[in-house]
């Protein structure tokens, strides 16, 4: 074999088509048409990479993006099971401080017309009409445009959105703090007695003084004492005694109604304007100024 460098093209030309760099080429040709028909090479390579799999680092591009995949699929499913969970809760409830108490702040529940009507029926009358008008409620209702109800709790209120079936704000309303606390505490004095609630103490009469006094005072001062005496007929058993709170929010006072059935209590809490109030209170405690106020 001559390992000296060509001297002229002839030689590189014997060279180039002697017989070992002719079945070299084929063999090679050979390699890359078995190669195309069968892909004996890739499937080489993926059983090489099958079998060194759970000895090779997680790590890099490939297997990041599968974390993330796996990561945000738990994250979507989490958020249907709690999604789910909360329309579930809403579904059961039995009134509007319910619903608010299953959501945390930023989350939000879809509701019927029909079950947001249902709740807002069992509203104190103060509450529903902060909420929402029953005039505009019965418009929106006659329009026949309303379908659902959206409500979203935050740090500061609650968001209530009445939508029509395009998801078109009909109208959108918000409810402070304030007024949620005064809702979730009347829901919460239902097992209770007066002597629980912080706000009674040294102002509970006798069922029967209280609404003797009541009697004796002119319609619209009763009306503006119990906006919704039909509410106080609802209750199971026999009304003992009320209680007047000392405090007053926004021109309003809590009336207390503590009701005994057997063994069972509840307390029903209504909101009565401070001035009429007022004027009961100096009938129950026997002020001169009341009565003059009466008599007037």
């Amino acid at each position: 074999m001559d390992w000296m460098e060509p001297r002229n093209l002839r030689e590189w030309a014997a060279r180039a088509f002697s017989l070992p760099p002719i079945l070299l080429a084929a063999a090679v040709l050979a390699l890359l048409l078995t190669e195309l028909k069968f892909d004996w090479l890739e499937r080489a390579v993926g059983a090489t990479l099958v079998t060194t799999n759970a000895e090779r680092p997680e790590s890099g591009a490939i297997w990041e993006k599968g974390r993330k995949t796996a990561a945000a699929r738990t994250t979507v499913e989490r958020l249907a099971n709690d999604r789910e969970a909360y329309q579930r809760s809403a579904r059961n409830a039995g009134s509007l401080s319910e619903v608010v108490g299953t959501l945390s702040s930023g989350q939000g529940v879809m509701l019927s017309a029909e079950h947001f009507r249902e709740l807002y029926q069992k509203l104190p009358q103060g509450f529903a009409a902060e909420l929402l008008s029953p005039f505009d409620l019965l418009r929106l209702v006659s329009e026949g445009r309303w379908s659902r109800t959206y409500l979203e709790k935050s740090a500061d209120g609650l968001m209530v959105y009445l939508l029509a079936p395009n998801n078109h704000v009909l109208r959108q309303v918000k409810v402070g703090a304030a007024s949620l606390a005064v809702l979730a505490r009347g829901s919460a004095a239902a097992s209770r007695s007066l002597e629980e609630l912080s706000g009674f103490q040294n102002r509970i009469y006798p069922a029967e003084r209280f609404f003797a006094a009541l009697a004796s005072l002119p319609a619209d001062v009763q009306r503006s004492l119990i906006a919704q005496p039909e509410r106080l007929l609802e209750i199971s058993g026999k009304i003992t005694r009320v209680g007047i709170s000392d405090e007053s929010a926004a021109g309003l006072v809590e009336i207390g109604f503590e009701a005994r059935s057997g063994s069972e209590q509840q307390v029903l809490l209504v909101q009565a304007q401070d001035w009429a109030v007022w004027r009961l209170r100096s009938l129950l405690e026997g002020r001169k100024d009341g009565a003059a106020s009466t008599a007037g």
